[in-house]
């Protein structure tokens, strides 16, 4: 079920709590897709979201580089503007199948409308708009649990219910096969006793 909150807010201080109070749910692999109007707040937003995730250092906009990562107390941030992206290839050189398949990041992208065709369906989508004078609205649609129904079997990370197989990843995959190989795994015997 999609989980939708509005928040009303007056100042860059109020929307980076906002964002602040989102970052204390996310995982490693979450996406998070942000879009508004010029100046709505996406960035204020995003330095929320780095904030609540214990990123150090200070978060700027990536028009021109196009990708920021930082690292927080729960692992790293990734920071991207898609503002002045003209197609995939702008997506493919910065890896982002890489970025969303390795699940080891949180991922937050600005002007995600602009790439809407990548997104993962498993994300939560913000969307910041002008309100009465200098407020802005904040919509936070929460769309992980719709898709959040297995559950990865070594870190136990949600999966995408179309998700094939019980790993989250080929790191855990490989994590379980290690556990296979260091004996931690064993096949029993059949009692005796017990007809085949």
């Amino acid at each position: 079920m999609t989980s939708v909150q509005d928040r009303t807010v007056s100042t860059a201080e109020e929307t980076e709590r906002v964002a602040a109070d989102l970052a204390r749910t996310l995982r490693p692999g979450d996406v998070v897709a942000l879009d508004g109007e010029l100046g709505s707040g996406k960035t204020s937003f995003v330095r929320g979201l780095a904030g609540g995730l214990g990123c150090e250092g200070v978060v700027t906009s990536p028009t021109f580089v196009r990708m920021q990562r930082y690292t927080g107390d729960g692992g790293e941030f990734v920071h991207i503007d898609a503002y002045r992206f003209e197609g995939d290839a702008d997506l493919a050189q910065l890896g982002w199948d890489e970025l969303v398949d390795d699940r080891r990041a949180v991922i937050a992208i600005e002007w995600a409308v602009r790439v809407a065709h990548a997104l993962p369906e498993r994300r939560v989508d913000v969307t910041l708009a002008y309100a009465e004078g200098d407020a802005r609205i904040i919509r936070i649609r929460d769309r992980r649990q719709e898709f959040a129904t297995k559950v990865c079997g070594v870190c136990g990370q949600s999966m995408p219910a179309r998700a094939e197989g019980a790993f989250c990843s080929e790191r855990c995959r490989g994590a379980d096969l290690r556990r296979w190989l260091d004996g931690v795994y064993a096949i029993g015997s059949i009692p005796e006793d017990q007809d085949e």
